[in-house]
Formats: structure tokens, C-alpha cells, sequence
């Protein structure tokens, strides 16, 4: 797809999975399983499938582990249910609450630049994902991989602007082969 205005102002969320039921519902599953963003929302999303970029209007019926059950507006059946399987989600930067101090979405932080206080650059932020008591940042150089966990005892900043993260101590951190 090569039209990308949408990006900047909205955050993927997820991606939808498979149809819930025969009336169109369908199974919403979220990129942060943690996040409380959307649930007993009903707010206008975008869509995007291979075929474009789509607004609707979403509704969350219900919340089931680490996904939620979701109406979209025109979706009234099973088929047109799998016939959006896969497309991911997206909502206005607007429409969320703000990060709080030392929160941050997701999406904001893939691409940093990671670099050590003493050591220098590490590479970028590949993916972040919840591990029960943090955050992790997956940093990629290369072909090499390390898991740095999002806590103050090893992340030192994050300057959201400058695109960087400058974390202490990551000779300490094994990497492995991507």
C-alpha cells in the first residue's frame, strides 16, 4: 500500500483474528494485551487491510484474556466478519489518554536508537512486549538480538524526540541470533 498519511496520528492496536459468532462480531487481538485503552469503548478506528484504509466505527461487547470481542459498523455477519480477518487497527492518538510519566505507547518506542552510557550505539528497538514485572525492548544490530528490560535500573532515558534510549549495563545482556 503506498498511501501512509494515516501514520503519525493513529496507533495500531491490534489485529483482528477470526469471526465471533454468526452476527459479525469479531475477536480484536491487542498488540498490549495490558492496555484498558479500548475496553468498554465504542470509538471510530481505522482499518487497514490489503485492500486500504478503511474508517468504522467500533464498539467492545466483551473482554476474554488477551483479546477483546468487538462490533464494527456495516459488519453484520459471519462472512463479512472473516472477510476482515488480519486487518489491523488503528485508533487516533487523540482518542487515548496520554502515556503517563515514565509510560509510553508501544509504537513509539519501535526504531529507537539504543545506545549505552559507556559503550555506545546498541542498535534500534525491533518490537517491546509485556513480561510480567516489565517491559521488554527487543534491540536488534544486525543479525544480533537483546532483551533489555523497560525498568529504571537499566534504562537510563527515553527521548521520545531524538528518537533515543540510553540504557547502562548491557554487557551484561546476552545477545543471540535473530
Amino acid at each position: 500500500m503506498s498511501d501512509r498519511s494515516w501514520q503519525g496520528s493513529l496507533l495500531e492496536v491490534g489485529v483482528l483474528g477470526r469471526a465471533h459468532g454468526v452476527r459479525g462480531q469479531i475477536k480484536l487481538h491487542l498488540h498490549n494485551p495490558a492496555s484498558a485503552a479500548l475496553e468498554g469503548a465504542a470509538c471510530r478506528v481505522t482499518l487497514v487491510t490489503d485492500e486500504g484504509v478503511h474508517e468504522r466505527d467500533l464498539e467492545v461487547t466483551a473482554a476474554t484474556g488477551e483479546q477483546l470481542i468487538v462490533r464494527l459498523q456495516g459488519v453484520e455477519d459471519r462472512d463479512a466478519a472473516e472477510a476482515l480477518r488480519g486487518a489491523r487497527v488503528l485508533v487516533g492518538r487523540a482518542s487515548l489518554e496520554p502515556p503517563g510519566e515514565d509510560e509510553y505507547y508501544y509504537v513509539d518506542l519501535i526504531g529507537c536508537q539504543v545506545v549505552d552510557e559507556l559503550e555506545g550505539e546498541v542498535g534500534l528497538v525491533h518490537d517491546v512486549f509485556e513480561a510480567g514485572a516489565s517491559d521488554v525492548l527487543v534491540v536488534r544490530d544486525g543479525s544480533q538480538e537483546r532483551y533489555v528490560p523497560l525498568v529504571e535500573q537499566w534504562v537510563v532515558s527515553v527521548d521520545l524526540e531524538a528518537r533515543r534510549i540510553t540504557v547502562r549495563g548491557i554487557e551484561q545482556w546476552e545477545s543471540w541470533p535473530v
